[in-house]
């Protein structure tokens, strides 16, 4: 299950459940939403944010361009916040009562883990622009790579990759990371939203067109049954 709806009039927000398992009898799934919160810091829209995440009962929120702590100030969840040095940094809320172990960060602040019953979330928010082409290179092909796992294992990538991964996700002429696409395929990743000629799924809209910047990606070497 996907949802698509705007936050902050400029990213919009991505829902996407994944399975865990309870004593090896019962499945259940947990509902996880990367969002691009755009630096909101005043307490109307930190409570609009939380608001939303209760709303939609989100499990585990993977928020990008986190500028400031306002964040910390929604309730019910626990939050995992990496601003870093380059002020547009990620953050991991997880609801009270679920464990996750954030394990790694970038110093940027472009990139949290941490590791949710055996499956890896990646939470990543690369440098925008066409003026930064090169250094959102770098990100996809060094910066990202002490996030990712040292074993092979389930893998969840997601948050605001600000390029296409391909020409389908735009209207228009957006920039394609010829790193992103080597390491989409280097990792087996597979996009979790079925685009369609009516379901485009954009998450970002200009006067000259729309695109699809933010995703969410998964591997499951298990096969497990993720709901789209």
């Amino acid at each position: 299950m996907k949802h698509h709806t705007h936050m902050d009039e400029r990213e919009a927000n991505t829902r996407h459940t994944v399975p865990r398992h309870h004593n090896d009898t019962m499945r259940h799934i947990y509902k996880v939403a990367s969002l691009n919160i755009n630096g909101i810091a005043h307490p109307t829209r930190i409570r609009m944010l939380e608001e939303f995440l209760w709303q939609q009962d989100i499990d585990i929120a993977l928020l990008q361009e986190v500028t400031n702590r306002a964040i910390e100030n929604i309730r019910s969840y626990t939050k995992h916040i990496n601003i870093g040095t380059d002020q547009r940094g990620t953050a991991i809320l997880v609801k009270d009562g679920i464990q996750i172990r954030p394990i790694k960060r970038r110093p940027t602040g472009r990139g949290i883990a941490g590791v949710l019953e055996g499956i890896y979330l990646i939470n990543i928010y690369a440098p925008s622009g066409a003026e930064k082409k090169s250094e959102r290179e770098t990100f996809f092909n060094k910066d990202i790579l002490p996030l990712l796992p040292n074993t092979r294992t389930e893998i969840l990538l997601a948050g605001d990759f600000n390029c296409v991964m391909t020409q389908a996700g735009t209207t228009g002429h957006t920039t394609h990371s010829k790193a992103l696409d080597i390491l989409i395929k280097g990792l087996n990743l597979k996009d979790t939203w079925n685009m369609t000629t009516t379901r485009h799924g954009y998450t970002h809209y200009t006067p000259k067109g729309a695109a699809r910047l933010a995703y969410i990606c998964e591997l499951s070497p298990h096969e497990s049954k993720t709901r789209n």
